[in-house]
């Protein structure tokens, strides 16, 4: 089973790199890292030309954002799977193997989805919590919003392709629109055993600096993906409930909140 990497990248050049290494060690040799920068110019391109390696492959050009550079970098990809890593994010070590081991083998033929577990990230690189591995479900995505994180999602590369790839119009919530359409047609679905990737979580990130600008696109995405009652009033409760989350995000995802919860757990 052939896996494709894909990587929007733009001026990541603080952590491009440890990014690159997590997943470049694990490739297969027809594996492929598939980067697309929008013309970084913080030094972005001299790390990722330094690395050498014939299974990373580069493109530097122009783009309207993230959307946009991840369809360009689906269209180059070849592999039979494809997964979406940030360049601020990190491949776990054992995901690649966990992916294929999911799939059952080989081409992977009789799935169309894996989904794994994922940690979140502070700038530092510790650990403030870790998700388990969920099936997406359109009735919960609506609810509880996007609880499985992109990167450790790898979707059939015909499949992707066949729903229309990334709503370029999306800058903020393209995964969560995307996991809404891809939920709606029922695929079949693998999990993981093991966490697949882990997301930062530091100011300088979408994640940690634009929580009321994904709120308001997250509006626009359930209304779109709401055609019943049922839909509806899971809709208008997801999104009272991500409004409290992005109120609290700063005490939730902050060291103490954390320790505090750990603590509780026992």
């Amino acid at each position: 089973m052939r896996i494709s990497v894909v990587v929007p990248c733009r001026n990541a050049v603080r952590h491009v790199g440890a990014a690159m290494a997590g997943a470049l060690e694990q490739l297969g040799p027809e594996d492929e890292v598939v980067v697309q920068d929008a013309c970084s110019t913080d030094g972005t391109d001299r790390v990722l030309a330094a690395i050498g390696d014939p299974r990373l492959r580069v493109r530097s050009e122009p783009d309207s954002g993230q959307s946009e550079a991840l369809n360009r970098a689906v269209e180059r990809a070849t592999g039979d799977f494809v997964g979406w890593l940030n360049a601020d994010d990190l491949l776990l070590p054992g995901a690649l193997d966990a992916v294929r081991a999911a799939a059952g083998g080989g081409t992977g033929d009789g799935v169309d989805v894996v989904v794994g577990g994922w940690r979140l990230l502070d700038a530092a690189g510790a650990t403030l919590r870790e998700e388990p591995a969920r099936p997406l479900d359109h009735g919960k995505l609506l609810l509880h919003g996007c609880y499985a994180f992109s990167g450790a999602v790898f979707i059939r590369r015909s499949v992707l392709r066949g729903l229309g790839g990334l709503a370029e119009d999306l800058h903020y919530t393209m995964d969560y629109d995307l996991m809404l359409r891809l939920a709606r047609t029922r695929p079949r679905q693998a999990l993981a055993h093991a966490p697949l990737a882990a997301l930062r979580y530091h100011a300088d990130s979408k994640s940690g600096g634009a929580g009321r600008r994904f709120f308001t696109e997250a509006i626009t995405v359930r209304r779109a993906q709401c055609a019943t009652a049922p839909e509806v009033a899971r809709g208008v409760a997801g999104t009272v409930i991500h409004g409290v989350g992005v109120a609290t995000a700063r005490l939730r995802f902050g060291g103490a909140y954390t320790r505090l919860r750990k603590a509780v757990a026992g």
